[in-house]
């Protein structure tokens, strides 16, 4: 096929596909190469794309965007004449050089100002991915296939899974774009996308997970890349023109809107009442906010506040985001935080707490939380360094004390470590310590160290909520317990576990069915915990507890066949 057509001459066959194919041709009386575009047939289901294309790029002028000539038909075929990018598209690109990270960003940073100047035009690409941006001779990045702009097409390993669920309607929405560029640019500084070849299913636990395969890269770029696919739209980037400010300033800025900021009566009646732990007047009065008055980020945001404070994470996690759908900058990368922790999905709950406390550098309880996920995952040395650095700044610091040594304890197993040897600190007037180094020397092991029940099952992290300690009174409301143990019932912490076994407050009839630590108390004023100790099981309320459980009013705590009836109020007894 040396000559195409009377106006242009045939040089090569650039590529095809199900559309059809594109020719490398040149124009004979203007001397230019250009791309040219053959649909298959002129079948209307077939042509519509190319026709929208068509319309789309003719009123486009701009430097990054590939230029569109004419069209024509010949022999029933229709043809798209377009500008011709030589050095190929940004997929070629991978193949043929390793690319610098400061040439990716800068690639990105124009991609966002191109993709905004169509935006404002009212069109969405709609397939943004590596395949349709272009370069030209000159190294002008170009935007290119223009053929389902403003539709709900796309490639499927570029689309949001709520797109692709229709769970959202994004025909129109600018969002979809600066998810699929954030997994172009993932690709661009990784050389994988992480969604191809994946089932939604499998595309969405990626999410959950937030295993994009960029833990390598600088912070910033992480960040930046995970608001970008942020799955839910309103967590995104709401704009092409925030995308390309957080490029330049090599970070997400938090911003607050004075209007989401303003909490009504009820919010901030509410935050009073939680931060001093009344927490059946702050629930009933946030529950009524929440069905009485208009939707309202802070009533959201301190529900969310009050389940995790309750160990709900799942209930936590429903109102955060949709108190993120309000205000999608809401800081709230803590909380986030800590329920992945309690989640158990550690590496984001380390991403997201040390994002937060890069902004937040004095936000004691968000290093607690960290040094939690650094004991839980095994990373002691890492986790005596932390608290190392916190004492250093405060030495009376009690959280930090405690979970220093059973970081130390643990990564010393089997050496009954001293508390003074290692914080040269007064062990008797921290009731944690005191008791993790009880649990450390006791005669009688509770514990097989490594084997179950593990030693690490019997010692208590101390969450940072505990750290201005005050101790409460608990009173019985049956006659299970002997005068003398209902006086231990005002102990700080309180133990129970099995008949003769020395190490508890409460001893508890069962034989072994009963572990010899197995469950107990934090005791502590308007703020009660029931800790099970990896045991045989203790319920509350009829429930399995797993971990802990907060103790709120009147409580029936089942240890084998024992109960206990249990209330801080002197008022509720029976």
């Amino acid at each position: 096929m040396s000559a195409l057509f009377d106006k242009y001459r045939f040089e090569k066959e650039l590529g095809h596909g199900a559309f059809g194919k594109v020719f490398l041709a040149v124009d004979e009386i203007a001397k230019l190469k250009v791309a040219i575009k053959q649909l298959k047939s002129l079948a209307k289901d077939k042509q519509d794309d190319f026709i929208k294309e068509t319309q789309v790029i003719a009123n486009l002028n701009h430097a990054n965007i590939v230029s569109y000539k004419h069209n024509f038909i010949k022999d029933d075929l229709l043809y798209l004449v377009m500008e011709y990018c030589s050095l190929g598209n940004l997929r070629s690109m991978f193949f043929k050089e390793k690319i610098k990270s400061s040439f990716s960003w800068k690639w990105i940073s124009t991609l966002t100002e191109t993709l905004q100047f169509i935006h404002e035009k009212g069109i969405v690409h709609h397939d943004i991915k590596p395949d349709n941006i272009l370069f030209t001779e000159d190294r002008i990045i170009k935007i290119s296939d223009f053929g389902i702009a403003n539709t709900g097409g796309g490639t499927f390993s570029y689309m949001c899974p709520k797109s692709v669920m229709n769970e959202i309607d994004s025909d129109l929405d600018p969002r979809v774009d600066i998810y699929a560029l954030g997994v172009t640019a993932i690709e661009l500084l990784t050389g994988q996308n992480p969604f191809a070849g994946k089932s939604i299913t499998e595309i969405i636990e990626i999410h959950e997970k937030k295993d994009f395969g960029i833990h390598f890269l600088p912070n910033w770029q992480q960040e930046i890349l995970q608001k970008a696919i942020a799955i839910i739209p309103e967590q995104r980037f709401q704009s092409m023109r925030e995308f390309n400010e957080a490029i330049n300033a090599q970070n997400v800025p938090i911003i607050f809107d004075k209007e989401a900021i303003k909490a009504g009566d009820y919010a901030y009646r509410a935050k009073l009442l939680l931060d001093k732990k009344k927490w059946s007047t702050t629930h009933a009065l946030l529950k009524y906010a929440e069905k009485q008055l208009k939707p309202n980020v802070n009533v959201l945001h301190l529900l969310g506040r009050y389940y995790l404070f309750q160990n709900n994470s799942t209930q936590a996690k429903i109102y955060f985001d949709k108190a993120l759908k309000w205000n999608p900058r809401l800081d709230v990368q803590k909380e986030l935080g800590w329920i992945n922790l309690e989640l158990k999905n550690y590496p984001t709950a380390i991403s997201l707490l040390s994002d937060h406390i890069h902004r937040n550098p004095s936000d004691y309880e968000a290093y607690n939380l960290l040094l939690q996920c650094f004991y839980e995952t095994e990373r002691y040395e890492q986790g005596m360094s932390l608290a190392k650095l916190l004492l250093d700044i405060d030495k009376t610091n009690h959280c930090f004390q405690n979970n220093f040594y059973i970081c130390a304890v643990m990564h010393k197993i089997g050496n009954k470590i001293y508390p003074d040897d290692i914080l040269k600190a007064v062990k008797l007037s921290n009731v944690f310590l005191n008791y993790n180094f009880s649990v450390v020397v006791e005669s009688v092991p509770s514990h097989s160290k490594l084997k179950e029940p593990t030693l690490k099952s019997k010692l208590i992290f101390m969450d940072y909520r505990f750290n201005n300690f005050k101790p409460n009174t608990l009173y019985c409301t049956n006659n299970l317990l002997s005068v003398e143990d209902k006086k231990k019932l005002s102990h700080a912490i309180i133990s129970f576990g099995r008949e003769g076994f020395n190490g508890n407050d409460i001893f508890v009839s069962g034989g072994t069915a009963i572990s010899r630590r197995h469950c107990l108390i934090i005791n502590c004023k308007d703020d009660i915990w029931l800790y099970d100790l990896e045991s045989t099981g203790t319920y509350l309320n009829n429930e399995l507890v797993k971990n802990k459980a907060p103790l709120i009013g009147k409580n029936l705590i089942r240890i084998g066949q024992s109960e206990y009836e249990l209330t801080d109020d002197k008022g509720k007894l029976l």
